[in-house]
C-alpha cells in the first residue's frame, strides 16, 4: 500500500433551498465584493427570473455577459475575457449550466493572467498524451472569485475543471486548477425550476455518469465512492419525478445534492472513458449532457468484465432506487432508464457525418480522462464503441 494525497474540494459555502438566490448579496457584502460580473447564455439571459436576479443585486452589477454558448468556443471566452476585463469585476457569478459555470471560471483565469487571445489560452490547457502523460502550466496568480448559481445538473460548480473547444481542431481542451473552483454554490431549487425538462434530464444523466465513473474508476477510493452511490440512488429515485414535475422542489433539491456527491472527489479519482469519448463529441456539438446519454450504457458493458464488482453494487443501488429489477445488470437498467426519461441515444440524431469517427477517436486518446479507464484503450476500441451509437 503506497502514500496517497488528497485534493480537498475547495467550496468555502453552499446556500440550498427555495430562494437561495436572494441571498448573493449578502455573500457579496460579508467578502467585501462590489463589482460582480454575471455570466450566462442567452436562454437564461433572456428570462425574467435572471433579469430580476440582477435588478435584485442592483449596482453591485458591474456587467452581463449573456452570450456563452454550449461547449464554449474559445474565440467566445476570449471575448468574455476581454469585457469582464473592462467591467473592473471583483467577482464573476455564473448563473446557468455547466458552459457559462465554465465559461466564469475561465474569465476568471483569464482576467488574472492578462490572457487576450485564443493562444495565450491554450497555453493553459492540460497536454495530455497517453497512457500518462501529463503537463499543466503552474499558475502565475490566483484567479478571480467565483459564484455559481446553477440551473442544470452537469455539475461543474463542484471542482476547478473547465472545457472550451477549438473548432479549428474539432477538440475540446481542458484546463483544470483547483484553485478556479467556485467560492459560493447556491443551489436553488425554485430558480432550477425554470430550466427546460429535456435539459434537466439530460444533465441529470450527466450526473449519474459522474457517480458511475467515479465509482469504478481503476483508482477509486471507499470515501468517494460511498459519496456516488448515495448519489446513484438519489438520482434514480428523484429525476424521473423531478423531470415529470419542475414544481417537484424536493425531488429537484435532491437531485442537486445528488449531483454534489456525484463529482465532489474529482480532483483525486477521476472521470473516465464515457466522459473522454463525450468531451470530443461535444466538440462536434452534442450538447453536454446528451453525451452521457448515447455513451454510458455502451461503456458500461465494454467495463463490465473488470468492474464486475462495482457494477453488481450499482445494480443493487438502482434494485433500492425502485428503477431495476432483482438481477438486472446495472447497464441494462441504465440503458432503460434513460428510454424513460426520453432523452436522446444516437449520434446520428445531430446529423453529424459517420466520417466524424476517427476524429472522435483520436481526440479522446488525448482526454486526460481516458488515462482512468479501468480496462486499456485504443484508438480501434473507441472506433468500435462510437459505431454501436452512431
Amino acid at each position: 500500500m503506497g502514500l496517497t494525497t488528497f485534493d480537498m474540494p475547495r467550496i468555502d459555502r453552499v446556500v440550498q433551498g427555495p430562494g437561495a438566490v436572494h441571498a448573493i448579496g449578502e455573500e457579496l457584502r460579508r467578502r467585501g465584493l462590489s463589482r460582480a460580473y454575471l455570466v450566462t447564455g442567452r436562454s437564461v439571459g433572456s428570462s425574467a427570473h435572471f433579469r430580476d436576479l440582477v435588478d435584485e443585486l442592483g449596482d453591485s452589477v458591474a456587467g452581463v455577459y449573456d452570450r456563452v454558448l454550449a461547449h464554449n468556443p474559445v474565440d467566445r471566452v476570449v471575448e468574455l475575457i476581454g469585457e469582464a476585463r473592462t467591467s473592473g469585476a471583483d467577482v464573476l457569478i455564473a448563473v446557468g449550466g455547466g458552459s457559462p459555470i465554465d465559461a466564469a471560471k475561465l474569465a476568471a483565469l483569464g482576467v488574472a493572467h492578462g490572457i487576450t487571445t485564443t493562444a495565450g489560452l491554450a497555453e493553459f490547457a492540460v497536454v495530455f498524451e497517453y497512457p500518462d502523460t501529463v503537463r499543466i502550466r503552474p499558475l502565475d496568480t490566483a484567479p478571480l472569485p467565483t459564484f455559481a448559481v446553477p440551473t442544470t445538473l452537469s455539475a461543474a460548480e463542484w471542482d476547478g475543471f473547465c472545457g472550451s473547444v477549438d473548432h479549428a481542431r474539432d477538440t475540446k481542451d481542458l484546463t483544470a486548477y483547483l484553485e478556479l473552483t467556485p467560492q459560493v454554490v447556491f443551489l436553488d431549487p425554485e430558480f432550477a425550476a425554470h430550466t427546460p425538462r429535456d435539459l434537466w434530464a439530460q444533465t441529470g444523466v450527466r450526473a449519474l455518469d459522474h457517480a458511475i465513473e467515479i465509482g469504478y474508476a481503476k483508482n477509486a477510493h471507499p470515501f468517494f465512492s460511498a459519496l456516488t452511490t448515495g448519489a446513484l440512488r438519489l438520482l434514480a429515485a428523484n429525476l424521473p419525478r423531478s423531470v415529470k414535475d419542475p414544481q417537484d422542489l424536493d425531488a429537484a433539491l435532491n437531485c442537486q445534492i445528488a449531483a454534489w456527491m456525484s463529482i465532489i472527489g474529482v480532483h483525486n479519482v477521476s472521470l473516465g472513458l464515457s466522459h473522454a469519448i463525450g468531451h470530443q463529441l461535444g466538440a462536434l456539438g452534442i450538447p453536454h449532457g446528451v453525451t452521457s446519454c448515447i455513451m454510458l450504457p455502451h461503456v458500461m458493458r465494454f467495463l463490465e468484465p473488470v468492474t464486475k464488482d462495482a457494477q453488481a453494487r450499482m445494480a443493487t443501488t438502482l434494485v433500492e432506487a425502485g428503477v431495476a429489477g432483482p438481477g438486472e445488470p446495472a447497464a441494462d437498467a441504465m440503458d432503460r432508464l434513460l428510454d424513460d426519461l426520453g432523452v436522446p441515444r444516437r449520434v446520428s440524431d445531430f446529423d453529424i457525418p459517420k466520417e466524424k469517427i476517427p476524429v472522435v477517436a483520436a481526440s479522446s486518446m488525448g482526454d486526460i480522462v481516458v488515462r482512468e479507464s479501468p480496462r486499456p484503450v485504443d484508438e480501434a476500441t473507441i472506433t468500435r464503441l462510437l459505431e454501436t451509437v452512431w
